[in-house]
């Protein structure tokens, strides 16, 4: 029957059917992962180092930890790039998360340095197979515009993340040291699932856009270079902050917490440089916006091997948080734009970054064990002024080059006058 019945009261109208959920846009779903994974590698990087302490590790094995690890990421860099431009990306994503897990499951239950030493090196190997495979499907078809905003988005993203992983590091450490491993394994795990069954709608993509004249494929590599110069300084004294300065810290008396409030310092202010570079194309192709951080890091690092206070230290921790930003964007913008082979290219610049985090941990490990835990940080002094003489010896050449250009172009054009 349709209708009532014995003067029952009606049927209520029929409920339209609810309609199925929009697929999420790719590029979006690549934000969030970005996000997440960093937040997991932030927690684990976090309380690693505390975790070797509480085990009775020395100075040198917590640069030993930093450095074997970091270095495994660098080498499998060396051939995950031209994975991420022959197989599925998306696949090579999953399995490197999948992994992870794994290997984060396995730090809950370590007991020594040596098996915190194993998990933190295959951990960040397999990370190898993510970050290439993400960067290239970001970067793919799109132009000089929408590649700032693009690559600018997955910066600010990933920098929350890494920013918000110490941050509440500190407080999961504060409540049990291997809460942290816990909760980075659970995030790795519900990021694989998404990874393989979430379903996606593509994002909107255009054709490149030529650069300008004054612009070609030469400025580009030599300003790649200068880029991937700035960037080994930044990430060197990344990695000595992040695996000397827990035990600086411990020196003085700096708890847990506060220890995670400063090392979110730096995340918070290259976010804010990479929300400022989505804004605008104007530091492309220039030197002083690679070398006015480098000088605000000398800056900072001389404070750090001065001062005491927390508060002052987290302002010269911001110094590094301004280079970061700075380097890293344009490294990774010129190492993308007008690249076909945008995989190995993207994994190119993972190993640059790569190299500053090894060699930071390692030199610096030594230098704090035979000289002094303040001196890792007049070190990265030493190497930031290196990198600009580099820096500004590259760019000269482009400018004599271009001068001896023009003049070539003035004598041709008198003599066809």
């Amino acid at each position: 029957m349709d209708g009532p019945v014995n003067g029952s009261k009606p049927f209520p109208p029929h409920h339209p059917p609810i309609p199925p959920l929009t697929p999420m846009r790719t590029d979006h779903f690549l934000f969030i992962t970005a996000f997440t994974m960093d937040f997991c590698t932030a927690l684990v990087s976090f309380a690693v180092p505390l975790v070797a302490l509480s085990l009775g590790a020395s100075i040198v094995e917590l640069g030993l930890i930093g450095t074997t690890g970091t270095l495994a990421f660098t080498l499998a860099c060396s051939f995950t790039g031209k994975l991420a431009d022959r197989y599925d990306r998306r696949r090579l994503m999953g399995i490197s998360s999948i992994a992870t897990a794994i290997v984060f499951m396995s730090l809950i239950f370590a007991s020594s340095f040596w098996e915190l030493l194993i998990g933190t090196t295959l951990g960040w190997g397999l990370m190898a197979l993510f970050w290439p495979a993400l960067q290239a499907t970001l970067a793919e078809g799109r132009n000089r515009a929408q590649l700032v905003k693009t690559l600018g988005m997955f910066n600010m993203f990933w920098t929350i993340g890494f920013m918000c992983g110490p941050l509440f590091g500190g407080y999961l450490y504060a409540i049990h040291p291997r809460l942290t491993f816990t909760v980075g394994m659970a995030g790795m795990a519900l990021l694989s699932l998404a990874i393989f069954f979430m379903r996606f709608k593509p994002a909107d993509v255009q054709k490149e856009e030529p650069l300008p004249d004054t612009h070609k494929s030469g400025d580009t590599a030599r300003f790649r270079t200068m880029a991937w110069i700035a960037s080994f300084s930044a990430f060197f004294m990344v990695g000595i902050l992040n695996n000397q300065f827990p035990k600086l810290a411990a020196e003085l008396l700096i708890r847990p917490e506060v220890l995670g409030v400063l090392l979110a310092i730096p995340r918070f202010a290259q976010f804010l440089v990479f929300l400022l570079v989505r804004y605008t194309t104007r530091w492309q192709f220039r030197l002083m916006p690679l070398i006015i951080p480098q000088i605000c890091a000398i800056i900072g690092m001389v404070i750090v091997t001065t001062q005491d206070t927390p508060m002052v230290l987290g302002l010269a921790f911001g110094t590094i948080g301004l280079l970061v930003g700075a380097s890293f964007s344009a490294s990774q913008f010129y190492s993308f734009f007008q690249e076909e082979r945008k995989g190995e290219r993207g994994a190119r610049n993972e190993m640059i970054i790569g190299m500053g985090m090894v060699s930071g941990p390692f030199v610096g490990g030594l230098l704090a064990q035979n000289v002094g835990l303040r001196a890792p940080y007049v070190l990265c002094c030493v190497v930031l002024v290196a990198a600009m003489l580099l820096e500004y010896r590259l760019y000269r050449k482009k400018v004599r080059n271009d001068e001896t250009t023009k003049r070539r172009k003035a004598q041709r054009a008198k003599r066809s006058a």
